[in-house]
């Protein structure tokens, strides 16, 4: 068998491995190091994971005063319940916001500093993201990788001008704004097939017109996509039966439309019809099993598992009264950040929100949930704009 078939035989079986695995096995030896932290391999071993949902919980406790705590869990597919899932802290406070999730990674905003991190919750790290020289405390946009460029891409959207960071450079640098006049945003990001996308609407005209708006992450080019129905309300974007979708609705009637071949506006076809709307006040939907059932969060913050073909509806409950949901995201179990520079600096904001497990285990009252040493959130937290990249 010739060498460079068992070097990819190799790697392939080690794309499939677990994560906490492959970082054990770093200390192999100096090439297998190199090969588990290159890119290439970190986006391989991504691709082959399978998704997983987090759910981030808001916990209220009373010591001398009111306090809360910030947990997530992570749910395999088919797992939607808290049985024997610990709870593990949260590095970011209620201040903040998940701009979008990919290969793992975690984009969040902190809306009191106007802060931007990179979050890897298997590593524990997070990478910050340096402040634009012009756009200070500007709210972020998108979220992505570059598949051709193999980097992460952070999107800021503006009127008159836009701007990119990427990670690999450190750098922003501003691109072309949408042409179309500046739109009001109705759903969060979709990242699909290389590019994100948004609902957006225009409400110049008495008859508002939805349409999506979407970002080539390689191209760095926008361009618009007409709706079926321009005039339902629309405010979801999602994947559905591995394609691009969008649910819609008006008056009673709520129709979930799939897009059967990308950029073919002629391929929208109606994979559900429904005569009720159970989508209402929904502002993500996620696709968790292969028996289509849909995984929704609500403006509300209530959590439902809707399911279009038997038309079932069910709530997903928070552990106790004491508990409040805040977000939800798909994410995988990755190695991303892992070629990130590792320098390591401890800032008292993250020192805020790192308690042991055992005062945790005290004070929330979660029976043996967060007893586990492997449970403390040791954070990594790195600068990209003061360290340099490497190991």
């Amino acid at each position: 068998m010739p060498v460079d078939l068992c070097e990819q035989l190799i790697l392939e079986i080690f794309s499939r491995l677990p994560s906490k695995s492959l970082l054990r096995f770093r200390s192999v030896s100096k090439s297998l190091c190199a090969c588990i932290g290159s890119s290439s391999f970190i986006q391989l071993h991504s691709l082959q994971s399978p998704n997983k949902v987090m759910i981030i919980h808001q916990a209220q406790y009373k010591g001398g005063e009111e306090c809360s705590k910030y947990m997530y869990t992570l749910h395999s597919e088919g797992q939607l319940s808290y049985i024997g899932i610990p709870p593990v802290e949260y590095p970011f406070r209620s201040s903040s916001v998940i701009v979008g999730s990919c290969n793992g990674i975690l984009c969040v905003y902190k809306f009191r500093n106007g802060g931007i991190h990179l979050w890897n919750p298997l590593l524990k790290r997070i990478v910050t993201v340096h402040d634009h020289p012009f756009q200070r405390q500007c709210w972020v946009d998108g979220f992505g990788f570059d598949t051709i460029l193999e980097d992460y891409k952070v999107l800021r959207i503006g009127r008159q001008s836009s701007s990119v960071y990427t990670v690999k450079t450190h750098t922003w640098h501003e691109i072309a704004s949408p042409t179309t006049p500046f739109p009001c945003w109705k759903s969060c990001q979709c990242l699909f097939n290389g590019a994100l996308h948004w609902v957006v609407v225009h409400t110049a005209s008495p008859v508002w017109h939805y349409y999506l708006l979407a970002f080539d992450l390689s191209s760095e080019v926008f361009s618009t996509t007409e709706l079926p129905e321009p005039s339902w309300e629309t405010t979801v974007v999602t994947i559905i039966k591995g394609c691009l979708a969008v649910i819609s609705s008006k008056d009673d009637n709520c129709r979930i439309w799939v897009m059967r071949d990308y950029n073919n506006i002629a391929s929208w076809y109606v994979a559900y019809d429904l005569n009720s709307n159970p989508f209402k006040g929904v502002n993500k939907v996620v696709q968790i099993t292969p028996s289509d059932e849909l995984l929704c969060i609500s403006f509300d913050k209530e959590i439902v598992v809707y399911n279009p073909e038997t038309h079932v509806r069910s709530t997903l409950v928070d552990f106790n009264d004491s508990f409040g949901i805040l977000d939800m995201n798909l994410c995988v179990e990755s190695l991303g950040l892992l070629d990130v520079g590792l320098h390591v600096i401890k800032e008292a904001d993250y020192q805020e929100n790192k308690r042991t497990s055992a005062v945790m285990q005290i004070k929330l009252g979660i029976s043996g949930n967060l007893s586990k040493p492997e449970n403390r959130t040791e954070i990594d937290v790195v600068r990209v704009d003061s360290v340099s990249v490497g190991s």
